[in-house]
């Protein structure tokens, strides 16, 4: 049989991949670095992408690659009006264009950590010009207990202890308020962030990354660098977005650094992760609540042991990966 090429290409902000915590993608940098060491049978190239080596757009890999692989985050963020910066969407637009010029005989498989990114994002507005062979998705929720149980051990790899927990509520991450095209997504979360930023004052809470209705306290950055505020912080709240079934990196996040992680209405229906049904709020008012009248320490042991009970080790969550992206290969 003729080898088959696989490249692994960022479409936006590229990555030279070091060590875990430095990018959003780590898990799956990490689990493609594996990968291609294991899977010889295939050869290789890079987009955009590097192993500790940084790989700008060149397109070198692209014309003869069977397989391209692209590690998904908020890739509908680019196909909303006026939210990207107007020259950063040139510049990776123009890129896309010019490079991915001939798609029709190839599998694109994306890796995906948010449900926007979905098979009508990429062929209908991403790739809007190159019609594409195939796409194929292995989302985050595809591996038992998230994909991003990763993000935990590496967190756990990396901080100290503490109990100096001045912060009762931190949110890392973005707001969901518009789908592509700019239109109202239904999404609730920057109103209830509102909420809790005016209710529980600026003193308290920590909120990093951007958002419309919530004045933040750091921009966005890495997992490494906001660790230090996640590491003083006692309480989050994880939210999912057009699947209630879905899980999210958030909870994982929040479990490694000592935080209790809430969740919103029906996040997780199914229980895979909240085995407490404390957990649930529906209201900033019922969050508040129960941050001032629950002995944090004795609620983050409880949440944490029944967490650890199903927690899937580095190779377990490997050799999940592995599987199923070889079964997608291979369909």
């Amino acid at each position: 049989m003729e080898r088959r090429k696989i490249t692994i290409a960022r479409l936006r902000s590229g990555v030279n991949y070091k060590r875990p915590l430095d990018h959003i993608i780590d898990s799956f940098c990490y689990l493609l670095k594996r990968f291609q060491i294991k899977n010889t049978d295939f050869d290789y190239g890079v987009y955009n992408f590097g192993w500790e080596k940084a790989n700008r757009r060149k397109p070198d890999d692209i014309p003869n690659s069977d397989i391209i692989i692209i590690p998904s985050e908020n890739e509908f963020h680019y196909h909303i009006p006026n939210y990207i910066d107007p020259k950063n969407l040139e510049k990776s637009n123009t890129a896309i264009k010019e490079h991915f010029k001939d798609l029709k005989d190839k599998h694109i498989i994306i890796l995906r950590s948010d449900r926007g990114d979905d098979e009508n994002l990429y062929r209908n507005h991403t790739f809007k010009d190159n019609p594409i062979r195939k796409v194929s998705i292995l989302d985050e929720t595809d591996i038992p207990g998230n994909l991003h149980q990763m993000k935990y051990h590496f967190i756990k790899d990396e901080l100290p202890e503490n109990n100096k927990r001045p912060y009762l509520f931190t949110y890392w991450g973005t707001e969901k308020r518009r789908d592509v095209g700019g239109i109202e997504s239904g999404d609730q979360r920057h109103v209830f962030l509102k909420q809790m930023q005016e209710g529980m004052g600026r003193f308290l809470t920590r909120f990093i990354g951007r958002f419309s209705t919530v004045k933040r306290d750091m921009k966005p950055d890495s997992m490494r660098n906001i660790l230090p505020i996640l590491n003083q912080s006692k309480y989050t709240l994880c939210f999912n977005w057009k699947d209630n079934k879905a899980t999210t990196s958030r909870y994982h996040e929040a479990l490694a650094c000592g935080i209790i992680p809430m969740v919103y209405k029906d996040y997780d229906s199914t229980g895979i992760l909240v085995k407490d049904d404390w957990q649930r709020v529906e209201s900033p008012e019922e969050l508040c609540e129960k941050i001032m009248n629950t002995d944090y320490n004795s609620k983050f042991e409880q949440i944490y042991n029944t967490y650890k009970q199903s927690l899937l080790t580095k190779d377990q969550i490997y050799d999940t990966f592995e599987s199923k992206l070889l079964k997608i290969i291979n369909e």
